[in-house]
């Protein structure tokens, strides 16, 4: 059993740190993902080249791009870790935080440029920039919003998942 070194700050507290959440590529699940090897083709064959491998399996960096739902990570695959096919949203949305410079009264659109989907509108305000506000039926946590705002806004939130009434 492998055992992760705590640090200084965690050890004195007596709390771990969390985790980082690793996102997956588009089409796996966290079961399929057990089934891969560790190879790196699908973060060759990706475009834009988010995806990256940690500890042999791949997750999603939209720090450098987005994902286009192209499908050539999927392809690249020899294993069968894509079990959903023909991908065009991620299992989260973009949410913005206390960090957006519109909420300091900046003046920014950066975010609402870069989605393809046009998922994030502006809601005016008096006396000051317009305020942004992702609508999460059309956004597809696609990451273009990620990497193109100036001061790392932009957060991943997951999808409220509806509770059917028995």
């Amino acid at each position: 059993m492998k055992v992760e070194p705590l640090s200084r700050r965690e050890f004195f507290t007596g709390r771990a740190a969390a985790k980082p959440v690793r996102i997956r590529p588009p089409g796996v699940s966290e079961l399929s993902l057990a089934a891969c090897t560790g190879c790196g083709a699908c973060a060759e064959r990706c475009p834009t080249a988010i995806i990256r491998l940690s500890d042999g399996l791949p997750f999603v960096d939209f720090s450098g791009g987005e994902c286009t739902f192209c499908g050539a990570c999927e392809e690249a695959c020899p294993e069968p870790v894509f079990t959903e096919k023909a991908v065009r949203r991620f299992p989260h949305v973009a949410a913005v935080t206390d960090t957006c410079l519109a909420r300091r009264y900046i003046a920014c659109q950066s975010c609402g440029e870069s989605c393809p989907e046009q998922a994030i509108r502006f809601r005016p305000r008096i006396g000051g920039p317009f305020l942004p506000e992702i609508n999460e039926d059309r956004c597809t946590g696609c990451g273009a919003c990620l990497s193109g705002c100036p001061v790392s806004a932009i957060a991943v939130k997951a999808l409220e998942v509806e509770v059917a009434h028995v």
